[in-house]
Formats: C-alpha cells, structure tokens, sequence
C-alpha cells in the first residue's frame, strides 16, 4: 500500500488527507478492514501532545487500507472564542462533506464545539480521546461516541512532592487557556485539595507567577507553556535552575527540564487506543458497546540539577523506576 499525501491550508486550519493508492498489493496483506476515518486535532502540528497522537494514529491505520482525513482546529494558538466555534464549523463542513465511517475527535475542544453541539446521537461514530479527567459535560458517553479520557498521575506527582516539602500549600501555574483551568478546579475537586492558582498570558507573567510561588507555596504543580506564546525554553531553563526553592512537578515528557519530577501521560497510548477502536467499528463493533476508558501508562523523569539545588536526595527505589532528565549543556 503506497500512501499518497496532499496538504491543504486554509484559514485556521489545515487539512492533510492519506489516500490510499492500489499498486500491486494482495488483499490479503490488509488485516483489517477499509474505510474512511476523519480525525480532527483540536490544536496543531508541532504540539508535541498532538504529534504524538496523530503520529500513533497514523501507525495504527498503516497497511490497514484507511483513508484518513486529518483536521486541525488550531485552538491552543488561537483561543479567541469566535475562532474556535469558526474551526468548529470548518471541521463540520468537511465531516459533512467526505461522509466519514468513522470520526476521531483529540481533546477537549473537538469535543465541546464540534462532537457535543452536532454529531452526538446520530449514527456517525465517534471515538474522542485526550478529554481531560471527564467526559460527562460533553454529554459522554452515548449511543454513538465512546473514547479514552485523559488523566494525569496526580497524586502520584504530589505524594512524591510531599516527600520533600516543608508544608501542604500548593501551587498551580500554567497559561491561560481553558484547559488549564479545567485541570486545576477539577485537581481540588478530584483530590480534595486547595491550590493557589496561577493562570499567565506570556513569559513575563509565568515568570513572575513561578517566582511568586515560591514564597507562597509549599510545592508547585507545573503546567505546560503551550499557551504562553513568547516561551524561551532555554531561558526558562536559567531561570528555573536560579529561582527553585521548592519542589516542583508536572505530567507532560516535554517539560520534564523545567521541574523536579515529571510523570508523563504518553499520548501514543491515546492514539493507538483511538485509532484500534476506529478499526473496530470498522468491523462492526457499535460505540455503545464499547466502554469510556482511562490511560493507564506515564513515563517517570528526575531533573537532578534540580534535585542537586534543592538538596534532595532520591531513594533508589524511585531512580529505579524514572528516568535521568538529560540536560542541554549550558555555555
């Protein structure tokens, strides 16, 4: 199977279609069945968080004989509100134009603008993925949608915190977007705690916040800076490794430089488990016989440098189990 590739760009989003292309294959090579598969990114190519789903999306489809239809929303760079209901109409109009098997909808806001408002209990099949910690505000699940939620190992991130904190007072900073307040309410709600809250528009902000809470808190929860769109990643690096003096942690693999420790969900388990369910459906399986499930694998790191400012010393039943943060080489 010769995978043929066009991209397509437009105005707030981007379109890449995978069409297959017959060239001297037996049928018998494909194990699975053939169909059409839309999946709408709700942000973009070069979100490391994205990436990683659509790259184990289109793994999963290989030599399967699945055309897939990708759209991007775009919506972690533009958070306008008119701008993400307008992507959500694009996305419709080319749902409705192709007349997908199946749709694939990645995080919170393919889910909220365009899944929830128009293609939930019709007979179009959707499998979501990447929905933070809880699906039922999107009316999930349904007689046709079904999916994996996205949970981050919380409080496995403070238990270890609290091993080197001197207090229970807890931070939380990260860019202001809807995700990020999403995460922290339902953080206190989940795990029954308080958190000082920081939400921050550019650098400068997050830096200011990142030094504030150091006084003000105990340990620090780090989100990432997909938002923050002047982020310098080598001059938060400075400026972490000069302004620590409590224990930080967060959930995503590529800010693991700038924290303490880092349990990273993986979004290759998001997009595999998308993408099989997909070919499920393909072979009949309804959605409503399929159940809502949760991620269950992280990827552990410890940032020694960190480690070595703060005067941690990690048990060696931890460094058994993570990962070394390899470091760029300062000048």
């Amino acid at each position: 199977m010769v995978k043929q590739v066009m991209r397509i760009t437009g105005i707030g989003f981007s379109l890449l279609v995978i069409s297959s292309v017959t060239q001297a294959i037996q049928p018998e090579k494909m194990s699975d069945p053939a169909g059409k598969v839309v999946y709408v990114n709700s942000y973009h190519t070069g979100y490391d968080w994205s990436d990683g789903i659509a790259a184990s999306i289109r793994k999963t489809f290989e030599k399967t004989g699945v055309e897939l239809i990708v759209f991007e929303m775009d919506t972690k760079r533009h958070q306008d509100e008119a701008f993400i209901r307008h992507a959500a109409l694009n996305a419709k109009a080319l749902i409705e134009k192709h007349q997908p098997d199946v749709v694939i909808a990645s995080d919170d806001n393919a889910s909220k603008y365009l899944i929830a408002p128009y293609f939930k209990n019709v007979d179009l099949p959707v499998v979501f993925c990447g929905v933070n910690w809880d699906a039922s505000e999107y009316g999930f699940p349904c007689r046709n949608v079904t999916g994996m939620i996205e949970v981050q190992m919380i409080d496995q991130i403070l238990d270890t915190l609290r091993g080197y904190a001197n207090g229970n007072r807890i931070g939380f900073i990260k860019g202001e977007d809807q995700s990020a307040r999403k995460e922290a309410y339902f953080y206190e709600a989940r795990f029954h705690i308080r958190l000082d809250k920081r939400f921050v528009r550019n650098f400068t902000e997050w830096k200011a916040a990142y030094a504030a809470l150091q006084k003000d808190t105990d340990m620090i929860l780090v989100g990432n800076a997909a938002a923050i769109p002047d982020w310098d990643p080598a001059a938060a690096i400075v400026f972490v490794e000069t302004t620590t003096e409590v224990p930080t942690g967060n959930w995503d693999e590529w800010m693991k430089a700038f924290t303490l420790v880092t349990y990273a969900t993986i979004p290759s388990e998001q997009g595999r488990w998308a993408a099989q369910t997909a070919l499920d459906i393909l072979s009949g399986k309804s959605p409503a016989d399929i159940p809502v499930v949760t991620n269950k694998k992280a990827k552990i790191f410890r940032n020694m440098r960190l480690a070595k400012k703060l005067n941690i010393i990690f048990p060696m039943s931890f460094i058994r189990r993570s990962q070394s943060v390899t470091m760029p080489v300062r000048p």
